[in-house]
């Protein structure tokens, strides 16, 4: 009898237990917040920006003189995981609240919370959190290279975002973005923003669709996946090795028949472009098929060249005097002049993870049409403010950044010397230290913080301390170099080499 009772109660506990997790799985499916054809469900707050329905799609469009708007849930979420896709114009902020609210006794029912925000300019912030309404920036993308380049511009991205207690984490296109702590808020509803514009009177639109969530109970806790977080995928900067190239390197040529290459720059398809300055061209090196092709004529003799986060090209027109930003067919002027004066002759630069660059300023040749004395190193940020950060070196012209932007090194040329400057936010500089005894004319740096340095007929390597760790001759006097992956790519004089190193470079 009892052991009949036994397998009774046992029976019971397991049915009971199978039931519970039935209910739970249950509760925890995904739903979709949008059915792809009407906007029931949802409400408008905030401005008059126009959210309408087509292809699936939530498209949101802006209006001139109107506040931020918001298209919202009427549902209000605590614990969850919501999955999306959005495609932003490259002009227009925009955002995903979560958790956020609309109180009549804060700020006459203004939205506020927190904010997975969009950003398609060059500051690449894309999947930070920022807390609309309030506190402003919490978690920024300034020290996540990798989910900064993650973006994909001018093409739909997937956005996943986890909110489980104080805990939000982020993720762009599979890329670990965001992480905090923050225990302001603890529910709220799922909002699409569409920015404020001003008195822009030409519609720019951002879309949404595959809008998808599964609310988080507390039996399932565990069962939600944990992929890595920021803190595990940023860029490690301690060296597993001071030995820089393979044994027995050998050094390639990809590419010959130019005049004077510079400005290697790995693009968003993985080519690497580089300029021939005398012939005013930019070619494209295509690292699969092995072959180099023309991508652009008539360049302004474009020396250094840089990639952003979002696709764009900025380039240092030495004959023009200018820095150009080119994004698809369409070219800006980012800076031409300094107090009313024409720029020397923009030789390199490298960009911070805010959206700004450095750049260098020398002028090589004649010198009868300068303008000013100064051969400086200028800052340029976000809002395209530029301001003079260096102006006690000869001939600026080699620049780079830290993998953590916390250092800035800068080759005077003419002096045959390097400097570090410790870089203080914004552009701003302090504690100018000699890095070593060489100049350079372009240069590259690993994920272990080690600089690549290009002199005379060499590549020379020192460590972050400023120690030597390797120097490679080159069949030709390199002019520049970037690594990509553990290759060094190399400009010298009329070809484009290769070596294989034992570093990772800050890209793939």
């Amino acid at each position: 009898m009892y052991h009949r009772l036994s397998i009774r109660c046992l029976l019971c506990a397991v049915f009971v237990f199978a039931a519970v997790r039935l209910l739970v799985a249950q509760e925890s499916t995904w739903v979709d917040l949008f059915d792809g054809k009407s906007l029931d469900g949802w409400t408008q707050r905030g401005g008059a920006a126009v959210y309408e329905v087509n292809n699936g799609e939530i498209i949101g469009s802006t209006v001139p003189n109107t506040p931020n708007s918001f298209l919202c849930t009427e549902q209000h979420f605590s614990d969850f995981e919501l999955e999306l896709e959005f495609f932003v114009h490259p002009e227009l902020n925009s955002g995903i609240q979560i958790r956020s609210n609309s109180l009549p006794d804060y700020q006459a029912g203004r939205v506020h919370g927190y904010q997975v925000e969009i950003d398609p300019s060059d500051r690449a912030w894309t999947a930070g959190i920022y807390d609309e309404s309030r506190r402003g920036w919490l978690y920024d993308l300034s020290a996540n290279t990798e989910a900064r380049y993650a973006f994909k511009q001018g093409a739909w991205n997937h956005l996943r975002i986890k909110a489980l207690g104080p805990r939000i984490q982020t993720w762009l296109n599979g890329v670990a973005a965001a992480d905090l702590i923050d225990d302001m808020t603890a529910e709220g509803f799922i909002g699409l923003q569409v920015h404020g514009v001003g008195g822009r009177s030409d519609k720019l639109t951002v879309k949404w669709r595959n809008l998808r969530l599964r609310e988080i109970t507390k039996g399932d806790r565990g069962d939600v996946s944990d992929e890595k977080s920021p803190a595990d995928t940023s860029i490690d900067v301690k060296p597993a090795s001071t030995q820089i190239f393979v044994d027995d390197v050998k050094i390639q040529k990809l590419a010959s028949g130019f005049r004077f290459v510079e400005g290697p720059a790995v693009g968003p398809d993985g080519a690497i472009y580089f300029s021939d300055i005398p012939n005013n061209a930019i070619h494209r090196f295509d690292r699969v098929h092995k072959t180099t092709t023309l991508f652009r004529e008539n360049t302004g003799g474009a020396n250094g060249l840089y990639w952003t986060a979002n696709d764009a090209l900025l380039c240092c027109e030495g004959t023009n005097r200018r820095v150009t930003r080119i994004w698809q067919d369409n070219l800006q002027v980012l800076v031409d002049q300094f107090e009313n004066a024409k720029l020397n002759s923009p030789n390199d630069l490298t960009l911070d993870n805010s959206g700004g660059f450095y750049f260098t300023d020398p002028r090589y040749g004649n010198r009868d049409t300068m303008e000013m004395q100064v051969e400086g190193v200028y800052y340029v940020d976000a809002a395209r403010k530029i301001s003079r950060v260096i102006d006690d070196l000869k001939q600026p012209n080699g620049i780079i950044l830290s993998p953590d932007g916390k250092t800035l090194y800068v080759a005077d040329f003419a002096d045959a010397k390097t400097w570090a400057y410790t870089v203080v936010g914004n552009g701003s500089l302090q504690d100018k230290r000699l890095f070593c005894s060489i100049g350079s004319d372009g240069m590259s740096i690993d994920r272990a913080g080690n600089v690549y340095l290009t002199w005379r007929d060499a590549i020379y390597v020192f460590s972050s301390n400023g120690a030597q760790l390797a120097e490679l001759t080159l069949p030709e006097p390199p002019a520049n170099c970037t690594l990509v992956g553990s290759t060094l790519y190399i400009t010298a004089r009329t070809s484009l080499y290769a070596a294989e190193t034992l570093q990772q470079g800050i890209f793939e």
